[in-house]
């Protein structure tokens, strides 16, 4: 990247990942001040001598000035370094001794913005964009850094309104029509966004990132068939590589006498989601190798078609030809009128390892998740607080058996309801011994995670509470899934808000029991 002035308009606008999609945000470096020269303020961090401070004053002011505005450029420079090798801490501290030296340097707030962003401190952020800004009221990148966090906020109007201003001023940029694009399709406005994607493309045909957003908008909006086809851009990100096996990929044709190789890919609600087409590959195949992650391996020998289950990390055995798991959906050239639907497509093994506890009367039995995992790129928006489940454990007929793993199991102790939910996580040790208490259970309700996948294809009753900018297997506006007959989505209105959606289930749950709302207690 080569080095610029403060002052000049930043180079090429480096890429910086968020929630849900990549977004490209503006870095300015500079020129720091070369080592071999010295000025009469002392480096950050060290105090100055009595003969410094006497020679400070005796300075004119018109040189003080020009010496600090120096010194603000060499220190901006050095946190612009810390910055590139990811050291953001370092780079706000940076960047704050330089507006201490220089608050009227516009760059300098755009990158701190940028670096506190990085550091999930979004407010901070914001009021940095706008400081430069005042400083550089025409500055596109700025107002496309703003409404990349205003998005992340879920402020999708505002981020909109602010990406529509760099378009605006730059509208030349394709980078910014690109972040444009990921705000409107946040907001629903799917067909804008596609449009904001395809001025992107005609100005930088090879841009992964967006060709990427457009396949997965494409597939929010249900056009599954060129989705699918565009969804390939997938091995041309830098996040995900092809496997690079010498072995052909598989285009779909008859393989008779020879042995595929599906492999894993992605997260387990993804694989859980995909299993549906392995039938269908078998009915072209010789032997079918399923690659699966430990934890679904149990799980995957029982679906139909599958010959071999192997570990992803585990040698592998003699293969023709390989796919890869989400390719399956293009092989066979799914639309929405064909999605293969038919549940369950899933069976736990026959044996029960984990026995739901016997009660003393027949209530009605509920699993529930609250949260996905953390390292999830969207995990801040689908998941939710265990105290918005807490007020099903108040409703007369109803047993709640929790299905949560991972570090957010505490949750249950920490807001005092353990006598309340029986909590089977420590006993879940594979998605087999899941599948086998979801199949005794009435129904699941849970965020968006491996947990509604599993269910659902299990055919099991199952409710799933999505963000306002949910998943694109979730669609727009629908209230079912073509993908799982048995789905009941729960959508929020409005970015985080997830009080009415659950307002919403404990409703629809009453009404699923046959019992009255309370009447309101008058105090």
């Amino acid at each position: 990247m080569a080095a610029k002035k403060a002052a000049t308009k930043a180079n090429k606008p480096a890429k910086a990942k968020s929630a849900g999609a990549a977004v490209s945000a503006t870095l300015t470096p500079v020129n720091p001040t070369p080592d071999n020269e010295t000025s009469a303020k002392a480096a950050p961090g060290r105090q100055p001598t009595a003969e410094q401070i006497a020679a400070w004053k005796a300075l004119p002011a018109e040189q003080k000035l020009a010496l600090r505005e120096r010194e603000a450029a060499r220190v901006f420079g050095i946190g612009v370094e810390h910055h590139q090798k990811g050291e953001y801490t370092e780079a706000v501290d940076a960047y704050g001794k330089s507006l201490l030296l220089n608050p009227k340097i516009p760059d300098t707030y755009n990158n701190m913005g940028m670096a506190l962003r990085q550091m999930g401190k979004l407010e901070a952020s914001i009021a940095c964009y706008r400081r430069s800004l005042v400083l550089r009221p025409n500055n596109a990148g700025a107002y496309s850094n703003m409404g990349n966090a205003l998005r992340e906020l879920g402020r999708l109007q505002l981020a909109v309104a602010a990406h529509q201003q760099a378009v605006r001023l730059d509208p030349k940029g394709a980078e910014y029509f690109y972040n444009m694009g990921l705000a409107l399709r946040d907001l629903g406005q799917t067909d804008q966004a596609l449009a904001s994607f395809e001025t992107t493309l005609t100005m930088v045909p090879e841009n992964v990132d967006c060709r990427w957003d457009r396949a997965l908008t494409l597939l929010t909006k249900g056009e599954f068939a060129e989705g699918f086809e565009q969804y390939e851009w997938r091995w041309r990100l830098e996040r995900s590589p092809p496997r690079g096996f010498s072995q052909p990929m598989w285009d779909g044709s008859d393989l008779k006498g020879k042995t595929l190789l599906i492999h894993q890919e992605q997260g387990f609600g993804d694989m859980i989601h995909f299993a549906r087409y392995v039938p269908m590959v078998k009915e072209r195949v010789g032997t079918v190798v399923l690659e699966t992650q430990p934890e679904l391996a149990r799980l995957f020998s029982t679906v139909p078609g599958v010959d071999k289950v192997v570990n992803r990390g585990a040698p592998l055995p003699k293969f023709d030809f390989y796919i890869p798991m989400m390719s399956l959906a293009r092989i066979f050239g799914t639309t929405a009128e064909s999605i293969p639907a038919d549940v369950p497509y899933l069976t736990a093994p026959e044996m029960h390892a984990v026995q739901l506890p016997a009660t003393m009367e027949r209530q009605r039995q509920i699993g529930i998740s609250w949260a996905g995992k953390p390292t999830h790129q969207n995990d801040k928006n689908r998941s939710c607080d265990f105290t918005q489940f807490v007020e099903f454990l108040g409703i007369p007929g109803v047993i709640v058996y929790s299905l949560q793993k991972g570090p957010r199991e505490v949750d249950i102790k920490e807001t005092g309801c353990e006598a309340l939910v029986f909590n089977l996580g420590p006993r879940l040790n594979d998605f087999a011994d899941t599948a086998s208490v979801v199949q005794q259970l009435d129904m699941v309700i849970t965020v968006d995670t491996a947990i509604a996948h599993l269910a659902a294809a299990l055919g099991k009753p199952t409710w799933v509470v999505i963000p306002f900018a949910a998943d694109w297997r979730w669609l727009t506006d629908t209230e079912g899934s073509p993908w799982y007959p048995s789905v009941r989505l729960f959508r929020q209105k409005r970015p985080g808000a997830w009080d009415q959606v659950f307002s919403d289930v404990r409703k629809a749950l009453r009404e699923e029991i046959g019992i009255k709302a309370p009447t309101p207690v008058q105090l």
